[in-house]
């Protein structure tokens, strides 16, 4: 600890300390709080790493292991910092610190897995576990930890936000000096039965306290009431007469009248600082609080397996009489301390009423062991923070004891460690009863294998997806028991518990169970419908995948399902090296790979970065910012003036050929907008979701890949109006992947796309990518001659990214799959393709091939278009081969590549000539040292576009194996 002094006037300190007073606040609660709206999370070191981190399911899987790095830890933490976040939202008597379950969840779980709190008590457990990502479940019979917990870890939302300022301001104009005193006899509604009420609070005060009771519940609602009762209830025991938050004595303050009013605006104001600062790291949260009794609660509402880390804080035996330290708060609550006081496992009261010891508490959480059992999932940790207990003077080894009576149940006991405790711990407790340690008790539920059933799709496969269904479940779970479909369920094979993790990864799997089991759903099921199971559709445009129209993509299942069929395990590297619009990269994002990518076409990297970089921010910062600039443009007067700052001179006269003038106007307000964003990922979102808006708001013809003119020209364009629908689209897809967020089973790990060619070794020096440095690869490389990338996307090119046409059509010509060439390099193809060293650069037949096809067009007096198509078709394997030959270089042995690709054809005279891309890159795999063969034949789908006859006749999937 840091001693800070600080130099003021005698007349300064003497305002300070006048301002405090009403509100019963220390000159150190008023620097803390400076502290607290001065230094944001992100600039504190949570919650330090004792112990190295699980990263995956055989982190956990040796129990030995995992009870030396807890024997090895220091579990001290005498110096940091316990209250940061929303920690000290509440006064909470003998609550362990957040280090101790943040070292244990980061220990003994995964991201995305369900951690249970039998004991939640102030929501430490859950709120940690929210933080780190984890899903958290937390039990308590006081119905206050159960607020405390759902505030802690719930946020706030803007309409939280306004009806707490309404109810603040209704709160300040009580505090006025011209407003009367709040009247007793009217209030009399909103006053608890408290037995001896005059004696624990002055008539005054009750009368302030019932004002802001009755003010809560008739201006909030949900999440803000949650908000406004915490803060009520973490002043209660400052307004009344109680002596202090340890010390249960009646005490006359004689408080000034207004002075509930004035601390209570004290502390929602300190509430809502510290909800606010949760918002902003915590960017997702899953918590559940049931309160209840422990020992009942969770064999009804917590399904059997469902758990795969118990970490809690129990109660210690003959410590602490919870319903006695928290009486007034629950009263004021609505809730009757009896009723807790009826059911508090190891309550001093308790066990002295009932002339009980030790014995009656071990039974007690020997009720909680066999709950906690059932639900934790096997092979999984349970891990209980107990103190030893003190009965008649007589010092008990608590975790000894509740060892014995988990072993009874059927847990393993991994280790026991010993942790010093706090002099400074609050407690009601009697010097003779407390606790002198405090011992980290390690348990752990036997590895169980199970049988799954595996659910299919919701919506129809196709066929070759059925195929790819089967492959991925090999690839991953290994041989299939019964193959048959049963009610249209696959029994899997015997799964450990260290295998389980691994359902999640399915593609075309819905969700899973086992017999006596509650179904779960996968990710891609979350991610594609979330918790719905109403919905009968493939959806390919799930989180950002729909964020720009990309012709020629293929759709992410497609991508996920051979990430799968590769056999690597998340943390692997995978790589595209015709990016396109990142449907690769996003699923390796989503799906918790190393994903690298690169493509020449530099809308295709903005599209890509834009769809997995705006991922990577904050959710608070992007769900406000996305919500107000949506709003903003509905209701602003939208002032278009004829300016076109935003586009360089270069493009000005092909920005006035291919849009009318008022959409010109639209257009450049709209960038000017949006790029008065201070987050360049934030911008480059927006920007690309005006990119997607370009062709319809153009002279160009919309249902035309190539870039012609509309018959009938516009004058006028809605597209802000546009813009907003897509815009709210995004929004909502983004919404809905951060309320799923929270359930992942991968840790995400950001992607790293380039602008490059992956033709040219420089593009892997750039990447990071060295010689045997890929764990697989999956892409779909552009195909023959069959789009015009460059051409499709010339308007977004050149009002988005403001490149001229004389750069376009140098990337135009140099893209691999390009039809455009310069009569030069038409020449110096051909001479190559008649040289008599051409077979030793690509298959014989290849070239014999593209000879035939050149010699039938010249003896049929073919147009240049024709005449150009061999030196295509040439650079194009050429290209090709360039491409497989840098992948092969940095494949790891064994390792995978991935080519989705189609066959086409040309026309050659009257008769149409098949171009067999498929079977020219398998031989072009084979020269470079690739093990190559065509892995699965998959459907065709079309658009309803000009030139469909040049379209892809034939997909395949090829394999190539290092």
């Amino acid at each position: 600890m840091t001693r800070l002094v600080f130099e003021t006037t005698d007349a300064d300190k003497a305002a300070l300390a006048a301002a405090l007073e009403p509100a019963g606040k220390t000159f150190t609660d008023w620097f803390e709080e400076q502290l607290a709206d001065t230094i944001t999370p992100v600039q504190l070191d949570l919650a330090a790493s004792c112990m190295p981190e699980a990263q995956h399911p055989k982190d956990l899987a040796d129990p030995t292991r995992v009870a030396t790095d807890i024997q090895n830890a220091d579990w001290s933490f005498v110096n940091d910092e316990t209250g940061f976040l929303t920690h000290d939202i509440h006064p909470y008597p003998a609550k362990y610190i957040p280090q101790i379950p943040a070292n244990v969840i980061r220990r003994l779980s995964l991201p995305g897995e369900l951690v249970l709190d039998p004991f939640g008590g102030s929501g430490t457990t859950a709120t940690e576990s929210v933080r780190l990502g984890r899903r958290a479940v937390s039990v308590d019979a006081n119905p206050l930890a159960t607020l405390i917990g759902k505030v802690k870890t719930a946020g706030i939302k803007d309409d939280d936000r306004t009806e707490l300022e309404r109810l603040a301001t209704a709160v300040y104009t009580y505090s006025l000096e011209s407003s009367p005193v709040p009247n007793l006899e009217s209030l009399r509604d909103w006053i608890p039965q408290i037995p001896n009420h005059e004696k624990w609070f002055s008539n005054s005060i009750t009368a302030e306290l019932a004002c802001i009771r009755r003010l809560i519940e008739e201006l909030t609602s949900g999440r803000a009431k949650n908000i406004a009762y915490l803060a009520l209830s973490r002043m209660i025991v400052r307004v009344s007469n109680q002596d202090s938050e340890t010390r249960y004595v009646s005490k006359e303050k004689n408080h000034p009248p207004k002075y509930a009013i004035r601390a209570y605006l004290e502390s929602i104001k300190a509430v809502r600082l510290r909800v606010e600062r949760f918002s902003q790291l915590c960017t997702t949260s899953d918590a559940t609080f049931h309160s209840g009794d422990s020992r009942f609660v969770m064999r009804n509402d917590i399904a059997p397996e469902s758990v795969s880390l118990i970490v809690s804080s129990p109660p210690y035996p003959n410590a602490t009489d919870y319903h006695l330290y928290h009486r007034f708060r629950i009263f004021w609550l609505g809730h009757n301390p009896k009723n807790l006081g009826d059911v508090e496992i190891g309550s001093h009261l308790k066990h002295q009423r009932k002339n009980t010891g030790f014995e009656e508490y071990v039974e007690d959480m020997s009720a909680v062991f066999r709950d906690c059992f059932n639900v934790l999932s096997a092979g999984r940790y349970a891990v209980f923070v107990v103190g030893d207990a003190v009965f008649s003077g007589e010092t008990i080894d608590t975790a000894a004891g509740l060892a014995i009576a988990a072993k009874a149940i059927g847990f393993e006991h991994v280790t026991t460690v010993e942790r010093p405790i706090h002099e400074t711990r609050r407690s009601f407790s009697a010097a003779a009863r407390r606790a002198r340690a405090e011992k980290l008790l390690v348990l752990r539920k036997p590895e169980e294998l199970k049988t799954y059933s595996l659910s299919p799709t919701v919506y129809k496969l196709w066929d070759y997806e059925q195929i790819l269904r089967e492959r991925e479940v090999k690839a991953i779970l290994g041989e299939v028991v019964n193959k048959a479909p049963l009610n249209g369920d696959w029994n899997a094979v015997e799964l450990s518990p260290a295998e389980r993790w691994k359902l999640n990864r399915l593609t075309f799997t819905s969700g899973y169970h086992t017999a006596d089991g509650l179904p779960e759903k996968t990710w891609q099921k979350l991610l594609e419908n979330g918790d719905s199971d109403t919905s009968k559709r493939k959806e390919p445009k799930y989180v950002t995948h729909g964020l720009h129209a990309y012709k020629g993509k293929f759709y992410p299942q497609l991508a996920k399902s051979l990430i799968n069929i590769s056999n690597i395990e998340p943390g692997s590297v995978i790589f595209d090296p015709f990016s396109g619009s990142g449907t690769v990269a996003l699923e390796g994002y989503l799906n918790g790979f190393q994903a690298f990518g690169c493509d020449m076409n530099p809308l295709a990297v903005k599209i890509a970065k834009a769809k997995t970089e705006i991922l990577q921010l904050p959710q608070s910062a992007v769900d406000r910012s996305l919500a107000a600039f949506s709003q903003s443009l509905k209701t602003s007067a939208q002032l278009y003036s004829n300016s076109s700052d935003q586009f360089s001179p270069e493009i000005s006269d092909e920005i006035k050929k291919w849009f009318p003038e008022k959409v010109i106007s639209k257009l450049n307000w709209l960038l000017k907008q949006i790029r008065l964003f201070g987050e360049d990922r934030l911008v480059s979102f927006l920007e690309t979701i005006v990119s997607d808006c370009i062709r319809e708001v153009s002279q160009q013809d919309p249902t035309d890949l190539r870039i012609r003119r509309r018959a009938l020209p516009i004058e006028d364009a809605p597209l802000i109006e546009l813009f907003l629908q897509k815009l709210e689209t995004q929004h909502r897809r983004l919404q809905h992947f951060w309320s799923v967020s929270s359930r992942r089973p991968f840790a995400f790990q950001a992607p790293n796309i380039i602008h490059g060619d992956s033709r040219e070794t420089v593009t892997f020096e750039k990447l990071g990518l060295g010689e045997n440095s890929v764990d697989a690869i999956i892409t779909s490389p552009p195909y023959a001659t069959a789009l015009p990338y460059i051409d499709t996307d010339r308007l977004s090119l050149m009002a988005i990214l403001g490149i001229p046409s004389s750069v376009r059509k140098s990337v135009e010509e140099r893209l691999t799959g390009s039809r455009e060439i310069a009569t030069s390099d038409k020449n110096a193809f051909e001479k190559i393709l008649y040289d008599e060293h051409a077979s030793e650069a690509l298959p014989r037949k290849l070239i014999d091939e593209l000879k035939e096809i050149h010699q039938k067009n010249i003896a049929d007096g073919a147009g240049f278009r024709k005449l150009n198509m061999p030196s295509l078709l040439l650079r194009y394997f050429l290209d090709m081969k360039a491409n497989i030959t840098n992948t092969q270089n940095v494949l790891r042995a064994d390792a995978r590549a991935f080519y989705v690709v189609g066959n086409s054809k040309t026309k050659v005279g009257e008769d149409w000539f098949p171009i067999k891309t498929t079977e020219w890159l398998m031989e072009i795999g084979d020269m470079v040292g690739l093990r190559a063969s065509r892995h699965l034949d998959i459907s065709v789908t079309t658009e309803n576009l000009r030139h469909m006859k040049h379209a892809i006749t034939e997909n395949a999937i090829i394999q190539f194996i290092k």
